[in-house]
């Protein structure tokens, strides 16, 4: 039986509520990389919209949070860094002078 797009859609959106949180997580995840068509996008759009509802994070949120955080810790790392490979230079040097002066 060949349902029409908006016919799917809807029949989707009528019975998207009676799917498990893990079957939606995953339902997410195919549709993120496999939506060609605007009907895939509108369920695409449908699973998002109940994860949501549900207090779930989509997997387009967890992106966003993995890259504000690896952003974050950029910038904390790179002063830190500079700081702690400058404080090691100095004692470093300080070291070799001590050597030399004995």
């Amino acid at each position: 039986m060949f349902l029409y797009p908006k016919k799917n859609s809807e029949f989707f959106d009528e019975n998207s509520n009676f799917f498990s949180t893990s079957k939606l997580h995953a339902l997410d995840k195919y549709w993120s990389n496999n939506s060609s068509h605007p009907t895939h996008q509108k369920i695409h759009e449908m699973i998002e919209r109940i994860l949501i509802q549900r207090g779930e994070k989509t997997l387009k949120q967890e992106r966003i949070s993995l890259i504000k955080q690896l952003e974050k810790s950029f910038l904390i790392s790179n002063p830190m860094g500079r700081f702690s490979a400058n404080i090691i230079g100095l004692i470093t040097k300080l070291l070799i002078l001590k050597n030399q002066l004995k």
